[in-house]
């Protein structure tokens, strides 16, 4: 079992009762912040923590994570029931039960505890408050505790989550709302952070980023894990919470250039009243960030920020996933319908009463589905994936030019020239018909000139690499963008 180190020097200096030497040290002694700190000689009873949790990493290296089940304190204090499935899985036995969940969560209760053994333990029972650290000490103790932590757990995989629960504040969280963000916005200045994922529910740094001080180097990975919520069963809109609010609810970031075919698809299909929405404000050191809370339950009403991460734990609160947007709840359940974009689209346009407000058609008509589902999954998909992709291998690789970065261009422009040629013969992807593969198509294009041409080092490459809506290389693409810009 780990617990972060400020509430475990926390809880040591009051263990016994407040040591003379207090916190700082004088005639008595060094104190209990520097015999925490002290690596070289550490004068405490209870040994150092610092090198315990790496002795302790370094074990569980030696005998295989298979055998070894790390505990986290705060996990365990915030979903008991969770972290008692995971140990109840780890040992192998059979599925625990809620009833049975229920009553090991009560027998392990301080106050039970403590009246069952008559007090014989009242130093060792004690109820172990998570964030008290920082009603002690100053800023600056608290910083230098954090870097003695860099120091010498820095890299260390069981160390990680220790990360978030030491924190007093969030980091690089949004200093604006999004809507009052522009053009001379330059969120560069803002405070720096570490990108963070979950990893069996906790908040840790990603794995895929390398940082150097706290500012993103490079990308290790170009395939991201992701835990999928997927729903094949239809949804009901005309349903209500239990508060008379939209029983779904989308959470959506602006620079996400999925929200835009799915705001489209809303308007369009006259769902702005049918699904409530929440446009984050921005990336923070604990993942997307809405200063302003969440305007669904259970977070309603809520003061302070909200961040996403919160819905997948309350989701799945083990999963092991980056904390991506869309995602699609559902109030009622409190579950994630959907993390992703084209099942969203599509579980908006088969809902009940979602038509086309411009010719009372839907966006994904019954007798069109495969013809749909062929161009996102023949060519939509593939080519956003080969532009994605090839952006991924050129920051992965310190911006440099490698032949799979050349192989992804040559792919995505391949593709391009294709679908330029159909929209010489049809005004869109499937013919008279605006479908949802058109709203997503459309928006990849205006992200295509506005970002990936240049972030991605498209512009000027070998095959056509001209902006699609200024360019001359796509003139049916630039018509059609055109087209689809002015429908939105």
């Amino acid at each position: 079992v780990v617990r972060n180190l400020k509430d475990t020097l926390t809880s040591l200096h009051f263990f016994r009762g407040e040591p003379k030497d207090g916190w700082d040290g004088n005639e008595h002694g060094p104190g209990s912040f520097r015999r925490f700190i002290d690596l070289e000689d550490c004068p405490n009873a209870y040994g150092d923590s610092f090198h315990w949790i790496k002795a302790s990493a370094e074990a569980v290296e030696a005998v295989g994570s298979d055998r070894v089940l790390v505990v986290y304190y705060e996990a365990l204090k915030a979903n008991v029931r969770a972290q008692l499935r995971r140990i109840n899985d780890f040992l192998g036995l059979p599925p625990l039960t809620d009833a049975k969940s229920r009553a090991i969560a009560d027998a392990c209760s301080a106050s039970k505890m403590r009246s069952e053994t008559g007090g014989r333990f009242k130093y060792a029972i004690r109820k172990g408050s998570v964030g008290d650290w920082v009603n002690y000490l100053n800023d600056e103790r608290w910083k230098e505790l954090d870097q003695v932590f860099d120091d010498s757990l820095g890299g260390i995989d069981l160390a990680e989550p220790l990360r978030f629960f030491q924190q007093k504040e969030i980091p690089g969280m949004p200093l604006i709302p999004w809507q009052d963000c522009d053009l001379e916005t330059d969120r560069r200045t803002w405070s720096p952070y570490l990108c963070v994922s979950l990893r069996e529910g906790m908040v840790v740094p990603d794995p895929d980023i390398v940082h150097t001080n706290n500012a993103i180097k490079r990308i290790l990975s170009s395939t991201f894990r992701l835990l999928s919520f997927s729903s094949k069963m239809p949804v009901d809109l005309d349903e209500n919470g239990s508060d008379g609010s939209p029983r779904y609810h989308l959470f959506l970031a602006p620079s996400d250039p999925w929200a835009s075919p799915i705001l489209a698809a809303m308007k369009l299909l006259g769902l702005e009243r049918k699904v409530s929405v929440d446009i984050s404000d921005g990336q923070s050191g604990a993942g997307w960030a809405f200063l302003n809370g969440a305007s669904c339950a259970p977070w309603k009403g809520r003061e302070g920020p909200f961040w996403l991460y919160e819905a997948y734990q309350l989701a799945d609160p083990l999963c092991t996933t980056k904390i991506l947007v869309p995602v699609l709840w559902d109030t009622v359940t409190e579950r994630i319908v959907s993390n992703d974009s084209w099942e969203i689209l599509k579980l908006l346009s088969t809902s009940s009463g979602s038509v086309t407000e411009i010719d009372d058609r839907s966006l994904f008509p019954e007798e069109l589905k495969p013809m749909i589902e062929a161009m996102f999954s023949d060519y939509i998909g593939p080519l956003i994936d080969d532009v994605i992709t090839a952006g991924l291998e050129y920051f992965r690789n310190d911006q440099n030019e490698t032949e799979r970065l050349q192989k992804g261009r040559i792919n995505a422009y391949t593709k391009l020239l294709h679908l330029d040629s159909l929209l010489g013969t049809t005004r869109y992807l499937l013919g008279d018909t605006v479908t949802i593969v058109d709203l997503y198509f459309s928006a990849f294009l205006f992200q295509f000139d506005a970002c990936y041409l240049d972030a991605f080092a498209f512009r000027g490459s070998d095959g056509f690499g001209e902006p699609i809506l200024s360019g001359s290389c796509y003139p049916n693409l630039t018509a059609y963008a055109r087209d689809m810009f002015q429908l939105l």
